[in-house]
């Protein structure tokens, strides 16, 4: 059975983002979140431990390699949806991090910015990025938020910008900024055309969140599936996120320390390059 309704697919289309709800079961967005809160030593029912001192840098959770994690990457109703979008069963799942934006107070502003992860060099490769709710999550907490449509107008409005104008540094929430709600579960994916962002989070609980996406398989590359299994068998901090032409440093850190290595289904070996496509 079919992930995305042909309804979705033309919201989809139109759009350049869709909303896969139910993304993963109940107890495993809870396990993910209750980890998320274990590894920055704090806890959903005490309000005061959100805001450290110093404060944290930003709302990302260094955090990738749990095995709460790796079961949301490799859950197949997530593995389908980005199959069906990209056509092709034959898919790496990325290494990435967890989120966890808390409500605004004055010692604590989120500073994130509308943005693109990808080049915006013409023609604009086609790639996607996805989002996952481990919090029910309203319009004003933090949510995604994004400029729907935009990969369908990019080309023109890159093309109207001034010769020297930095296309980075437009004002992007002038071009019609939308914040997606959802429930815990819920996955949202969106083309990396999109300007996009997080909402500040004006409500009174904190935004979880994991970030979670797919492209085709590189298995030629032999470089890029040794680093990918070394991430993931060794426990390292940082992103492996192959499509983006940039590969990162990787980090022995707090998941090396202290974590067991993920154990990974038949699918989830694949997704991360440990066995090949062709094979299964």
């Amino acid at each position: 059975m079919s992930v995305l309704s042909t309804e979705d697919r033309t919201f989809w289309e139109e759009n350049g983002y869709v909303v896969i709800p139910n993304a993963v079961p109940p107890d495993q967005v809870r396990a993910a979140e209750q980890k998320v809160w274990d590894f920055l030593g704090m806890g959903p029912e005490h309000p005061e431990s959100w805001y450290p001192n110093p404060p944290r840098a930003s709302i990302m959770v260094e955090m990738y390699q749990d095995q709460t994690l790796w079961n949301n990457r490799q859950y197949p109703r997530v593995y389908r949806a980005f199959a069906e979008i990209f056509g092709t069963k034959k898919l790496w799942v990325s290494i990435d991090r967890a989120s966890m934006n808390p409500p605004e107070r004055d010692d604590w502003k989120y500073s994130g910015k509308f943005h693109w992860d990808t080049s915006l060099d013409l023609p604009i490769e086609f790639w996607v990025q996805g989002v996952l709710y481990l919090t029910d999550t309203a319009p004003n907490q933090g949510a995604f938020s994004c400029v729907p449509g935009f990969h369908r107008k990019i080309k023109a409005w890159l093309k109207d910008l001034p010769p020297d104008a930095d296309p980075r540094q437009q004002d992007i929430e002038s071009l019609g900024v939308r914040s997606i709600p959802g429930r815990a579960g819920d996955l949202i994916i969106w083309h990396s055309a999109l300007p996009h962002g997080s909402s500040p989070n004006t409500a009174d609980l904190p935004r979880v969140a994991q970030y979670i996406t797919m492209y085709p398989a590189q298995e030629e590359d032999e470089e890029a599936r040794d680093h990918r299994i070394e991430a993931w068998r060794d426990r390292l901090a940082g992103l492996v996120i192959e499509v983006t032409g940039k590969r990162w440093e990787l980090r022995k850190e707090k998941e090396h320390e202290l974590g067991l290595t993920a154990k990974l289904s038949p699918l989830g070996r694949t997704l991360l390059g440990l066995d090949l496509w062709e094979d299964n």
